[in-house]
Formats: structure tokens, C-alpha cells, sequence
């Protein structure tokens, strides 16, 4: 009888022992859901800066984005585009796109897609983009207001050639917008999740924030930049131009944000 009970004695404490550790931090652990959206058309025509100039420069003109894709081939007349006139905001910026994420958010990419008004243009590299962002109202880069002018950021990106030579695609990531950090004690038990930026609930998250991008070639109009003439074009099965939330890779050209306070 002894024995047996030493046995069992032995044996729940060995279960003891393999149990994994529990976790015994308290708050949020916050979480990046992924989620592709795409950009899509608006406005009484398909040329972004003219619905802008219609508009008086509104805040109503902005193309929007959502998670259906592009419906359309632009062969059956779908798609739509603007181009790099100077007539948004600052004329370093061609388009400003506003729409809106739920949830926590760590770092996005972008694809924009450029028709090639030239066809016999040989391929580029090193093209200089601006870009300018902000959440709920907050900047995500320092520099610049609405009176003087955004300033931003700029970052280097080579482009791919697609669609048999007719569009070339820039994709890009902006870093730095939240974080979440596992904190665990000497005994490897998680005891604390450090967090900053747009890590703001537990989970996923379920609160909706509004994002505004600008994004253009970082040049003025008349300067000819390395492209030539840029039409960016969206909304059609071949240019599925958009964002993803919290991709599970970062795109080769990045350009990191100031981490947003929003706690």
C-alpha cells in the first residue's frame, strides 16, 4: 500500500511539473489581424484629380477602399486612376486615399499600380516616392500641416513590370505603428506584454480607426521625374491596387513611422 501511494505521489507530481506554465499577466494581449483591401473608384469620372478639382479640393475627395476586389477587367471598362498634376493638397502628392481598419495594427503595405503612358519606356529603378499619413486625425510622420503644406516621408522603390509591359507595380511597407512584446520571468512564464502605437486592445481588437494616405512621385510637376508622367490606376482585375493590414512579410522598400501615441 505504501508503494502505491508513493507511485501516485509520483506521478501527480510529475504531472505537475509538465503542465505548461499559466500565464499570470493581467490587460490587454493585443493581436494583428491580417486583411487585404483595395482601392476603388468614386467620384462623377475616372480620373481622380478631376472629381478633386469638381469638389473644390473637399474632403469628400479621396478614394475610398474596402475588402471586395476589383470587379472588373479593365477590358470591360472597369478601373480608374489620377495623375500627377499637383492638384491634392501639396503637389508633391497625387492621391489621397481615406478608408478605415478595425482593430490593432503593427505595420501595412502598399500596392500602387502606374499605367505607362509611354510604352517603349525602358524599366526604372530608384524611383522616389512621398508619402504622408495619419490616424484618426494623428500624423504618423512628422512635418507639415494642411495651411503649409505635409512634408512626410520619402522612400526608395524599384518597381515590377506586370501585365505584359503595360502597368508597373510599386508595393512598399510602412513599419512602426504598433507593437506588442511578450514579457516572461526567469521560469519562462509570460508575466507582462509591453506595448506602444496602435496595440491598443485585447485580441484583434474591435475599434474602428480612420486612416488618410497621401502618396506621390517626390517631384513637382514640370520637374520630369525618373517615370515620366505617372498615371496611377486602381480598381480593375489587373491592377488590384491596395493595402494590406499587418502583412506576414514586409515589402523590400519600407519606410518606418513615428510610433503613434494613442494610448
Amino acid at each position: 500500500m505504501r508503494s502505491s501511494r508513493l507511485l501516485v505521489a509520483s506521478v501527480l507530481s510529475l504531472g505537475v511539473l509538465a503542465a505548461p506554465a499559466a500565464a499570470t499577466h493581467g490587460g490587454n494581449h493585443p493581436t494583428f489581424p491580417q486583411e487585404r483591401v483595395y482601392f476603388h473608384c468614386s467620384g462623377e469620372t475616372k480620373i481622380y484629380n478631376v472629381n478633386w478639382l469638381a469638389q473644390a479640393g473637399a474632403e469628400t475627395s479621396f478614394v475610398p477602399w474596402n475588402t471586395t476586389p476589383p470587379p472588373g477587367s479593365v477590358t470591360t471598362g472597369a478601373g480608374c486612376g489620377g495623375a500627377d498634376v499637383g492638384w491634392v493638397t501639396n503637389e508633391v502628392y497625387d492621391v489621397v486615399f481615406m478608408g478605415t481598419f478595425t482593430g490593432n495594427l503593427r505595420d501595412m503595405t502598399v500596392q500602387l499600380d502606374e499605367f505607362i503612358v509611354n510604352q517603349m519606356r525602358e524599366d526604372v529603378t530608384g524611383v522616389v516616392l512621398r508619402v504622408y499619413g495619419e490616424i484618426d486625425g494623428e500624423p504618423i510622420f512628422p512635418g507639415g500641416t494642411p495651411e503649409t503644406g505635409y512634408t512626410g516621408r520619402t522612400l526608395t522603390v524599384t518597381p515590377t513590370r506586370v501585365n505584359s509591359g503595360a502597368t508597373d507595380r510599386y508595393v512598399f511597407s510602412i513599419t512602426n505603428l504598433g507593437y506588442a512584446i511578450d514579457i516572461f520571468d526567469e521560469e519562462g512564464n509570460l508575466i507582462d506584454v509591453e506595448t506602444g502605437g496602435m496595440a491598443l486592445e485585447d485580441g484583434n481588437g474591435v475599434n474602428e480607426h480612420y486612416l488618410r494616405l497621401l502618396v506621390g512621385i517626390d517631384s513637382f510637376p514640370g520637374e520630369d521625374p525618373p517615370t515620366g508622367t505617372t498615371a496611377w490606376v486602381w480598381d480593375t482585375t489587373e491592377v488590384p491596387s491596395g493595402l494590406t493590414f499587418n502583412p506576414p512579410t514586409l515589402a523590400a522598400a519600407s519606410v518606418a513611422a513615428d510610433l503613434p501615441d494613442f494610448q
